[in-house]
This record gives C-alpha cells, sequence and structure tokens, in this order.
C-alpha cells in the first residue's frame, strides 16, 4: 500500500503515550529532510526506543532501528522498535546479515537509528563520563556515504533502570524528564574508522547535559539499577 509501519504506528506514538514520563526534544531541523542518515544516539536504558520514536515521528521520514534481539523482545518498547523497522542484532549468531540491511537501507536513501556503544553499560561503566563506541557506524558512514547525525539522551534510566523488566508506571504521579538533543551532522574523515568512532561519540556527549561530564562515584544501589534482573 506504499505504507511503511512506522507510518501506521506514528499517529499513536506521542508523548502522551507514556504518561510516565516528560519529553525534553530539541534539535530535530538538524536531521536532513533526504538522502541516507544515521541517527547515533547514546544508550541509557530501554526507554530509548521510546524516545527515538518520538524523533523519528518528528522526523516524518521512513526510519530503520538497528538494535540488540532483546530489545525486540521487551514489554512496551518491542513492538516499536519492529515498527520502526527494526533489524535485530544476535551477537551470538556472528551473522553479518543486520549490517548488510543497514547498508542496503542506507543505500536506499533511508534513515536508520544506531547506538555505537552496542549494549546498556552496567556497572561502574554506566557512570563513566567518556563514551565508547563500536566503529559500525562510522563504517557504514564510510561505505554508504550516509550523514551522521548524533542524539543524546539523558533521563531515560529514571523512567525505565536496567534492574526492571518493565517501566515503572508508578511515575505517572511524578513524571520525571528525558531529555533529548539532536545535533548538527558530525564531518567524518570516512577513511579512519576509529578516529570517527571517536569524533562520534564526542558529538553524543557534547549534547549531553554538564552533570554527565563529571565523575560519579555511584551507590551500591545505584550500580544495581544498571545491571539486569535475575
Amino acid at each position: 500500500m506504499g505504507l511503511e509501519p512506522y507510518h501506521l504506528l506514528r499517529p499513536f506514538v506521542r508523548e502522551l503515550t507514556f504518561p510516565y514520563a516528560r519529553f525534553d526534544i530539541a534539535g530535530v531541523e538538524h536531521v536532513p529532510a533526504r538522502g541516507p542518515v544515521l541517527l547515533a544516539s547514546n544508550h541509557r536504558s530501554y526507554f530509548d526506543v521510546a524516545a527515538l520514536a518520538l524523533v523519528a515521528r518528528a522526523i516524518g521520514r521512513p526510519v530503520r532501528f538497528l538494535g540488540k534481539k532483546e530489545i525486540f523482545d521487551a514489554p512496551v518498547v518491542g513492538s516499536i522498535a519492529r515498527a520502526l523497522g527494526g533489524i535485530a542484532v544476535d551477537r551470538g549468531s556472528g551473522s553479518g546479515r543486520p549490517l548488510r540491511e543497514v547498508e542496503a537501507a542506507l543505500k536506499a536513501g533511508e534513515v536508520v537509528i544506531v547506538t555505537p556503544q552496542g549494549t546498556i553499560p552496567r556497572g561502574h561503566d554506566f557512570f563513566d563520563p567518556a563514551l565508547r563506541g563500536k566503529t559500525g557506524a562510522a563504517r557504514l558512514a564510510a561505505s554508504t556515504g550516509a550523514t551522521v547525525v548524533p542524539v543524546g539522551l539523558w533521563g531515560t534510566e529514571k523512567v525505565w533502570p536496567r534492574s526492571s523488566r518493565v517501566p515503572d508506571f508508578t511515575l505517572v504521579c511524578n513524571p520525571p524528564t528525558v531529555q533529548v538533543r539532536v545535533g548538527q551532522p558530525v564531518p567524518l574523515s570516512l577513511t579512519d574508522a576509529k578516529a570517527d568512532t571517536e569524533t562520534i561519540m564526542q558529538a553524543i556527549s557534547a549534547l549531553l547535559p554538564a552533570e554527565s561530564r563529571v565523575r560519579h562515584e555511584p551507590t551500591a544501589e545505584e550500580l544495581a539499577r544498571t545491571k539486569p534482573p535475575r
């Protein structure tokens, strides 16, 4: 029918869909209106998918979402990830199929959302001011000519900590604010994937609030919230 899955879901993905969170979103105008785009975001929570879905809604372009298989199995956000043209990565399989699908989508001029960190950091790594990413996004930009646009997420873990199987629906009485900042396209060399990855991660970090760059010694309770439920 000429419709992408997200076009069908789009009317239902809005801030009111998530009454247990408030969203502060800015910078969406930095996403090019046409041509291949990689939206590269940091990763703090399963709830990142909801925040990124709202960005996708504001863009108004068909999108794809590359994420770990467990995201697509998660309640609430799993269906959203699938509607975002989801491409699941099963790290244990060693398959190169997901990256080939992303490359094909970019060469077709689409928008793909990626999280260069690959997974939600755990333990002390979650509180490390320095963001570290894998080179996949940089390599995809080099092979497809896609524009890389950084996205900084902050506060999603307050809605859905890694230690919980579902979002904290009780927050509807006092919802925390999730900050989403979309930055300007990142200039890359397209010849050095490692250096370009560092550039991408620095651009994402620059979009986060100042507190993200202050080293914090977490409490035992804070550390526990970064680890999967048993």
